[in-house]
């Protein structure tokens, strides 16, 4: 979400995320931007590839 706003309740999931998943708080507001936008999978190198956190499941592209 190149140029996206972080809202307030961004802020208050990505918190939960860092407190219930052990996130750093950068990786946990990815998380919550998808998870509240309804964004089934997230293209990233930082998590887990095919880890699913509540809902939002993260892919490596790169392997």
């Amino acid at each position: 979400m190149a140029g996206g706003i972080i809202t307030d309740f961004i802020v208050l999931e990505a918190a939960r995320g860092v407190r219930d998943h052990a996130m750093s708080f950068w990786d946990a507001q990815v998380w919550a931007t998808a998870k509240l936008n309804q964004i089934p999978v997230v293209l990233s190198e930082d998590f887990a590839s095919g880890s699913v956190i509540e809902g939002v499941r993260f892919e490596n592209p790169f392997g």
